[in-house]
């Protein structure tokens, strides 16, 4: 992994989020770009490598949100942990796959976001409308995920010590 090509990435996902994401809601909620981000590091690149960048593209995000910086860090990060610690073996890295997980860290994403609000005194994240939220997001995330993959498997490529291309996880 290199942090140029993770930062790359990040840019190039907070622009989209923050420019194109706007403008394209389904239902009235957008994707979450960043939380994409997030989940598929902690797919790709394991648990605590997965959490760091996840930390970084929350962060990103943080800068951009109305609520104290670190929510959505810490609640991607915690995310990206829990989707990097499940067992490799279980995942073969087929786009239903990827999908799939997309949609489970997305909503788990919205959902701990909310919740770890409320808890630093958010008030209004959660109510009955998160749900709905959570899963439209999910969903539109779900669609995007194969499209993201490439682009996280680019940038969280590593090297051995020989210059080989390291086997990222799948």
């Amino acid at each position: 992994m290199t942090f140029a090509k993770v930062g790359v990435v990040l840019v190039i996902s907070i622009v989209l989020q923050i420019s194109l994401f706007v403008d394209v809601r389904v239902a009235g909620v957008a994707p979450e770009l960043l939380a994409l981000v997030a989940v598929l590091a902690g797919f790709l690149a394991g648990p605590e490598r997965g959490a760091t960048v996840a930390f970084c593209a929350g962060l990103v995000w943080d800068v951009w949100l109305p609520t104290p910086l670190g929510l959505a860090a810490i609640s991607f990060a915690i995310v990206a942990f829990a989707m990097g610690s499940i067992e490799a073996g279980l995942f073969h890295d087929s786009r239903l796959q990827v999908a799939g997980l997309a949609f489970l860290g997305t909503f788990a994403a919205v959902l701990s976001y909310a919740l770890l609000g409320e808890v630093v005194g958010q008030r209004g994240l959660v109510d009955l409308e998160l749900l709905r939220v959570a899963s439209i997001a999910g969903l539109l995330n779900a669609l995007i995920a194969p499209i993201m993959a490439r682009p996280m498997r680019w940038a969280l490529r590593t090297r051995t010590t020989f210059g080989a291309a390291a086997p990222t996880r799948s």
